[in-house]
């Protein structure tokens, strides 16, 4: 039984270092993420009619109607394209 337990502290320092990666990987890469989503998830809910957006291919044009996850955007007078949200890059101030 010694020898198992004695055993176990080789692994100690290994584990530490494993832990450690685990963290740093977290609030480098993953909570940093997680918030970008979060802001981009409020910034899609937010999305009114009159709005001006960019789409994720560089279309600039003004909300005409929201419906559900779909956006119908004005780029020029009588031309309307519908979008899903999740292709509005940017919502212009």
């Amino acid at each position: 039984m010694q020898g198992i337990l004695g055993n176990l502290g080789n692994f100690k320092q290994p584990l530490i270092i494993f832990v450690i990666w685990i963290a740093v990987f977290y609030f480098v890469l993953i909570l940093p993420n997680k918030k970008k989503q979060k802001k981009q998830k409020e910034m899609l809910d937010s999305i009114k009619e009159g709005a001006e957006v960019i789409t994720v291919g560089g279309i600039k044009g003004t909300v005409a109607s929201v419906a559900g996850d779909y956006v119908e955007v004005r780029v020029d007078k009588g031309v309307k394209i519908t979008f899903r949200k999740s292709a509005i890059s940017t919502v212009l101030e």
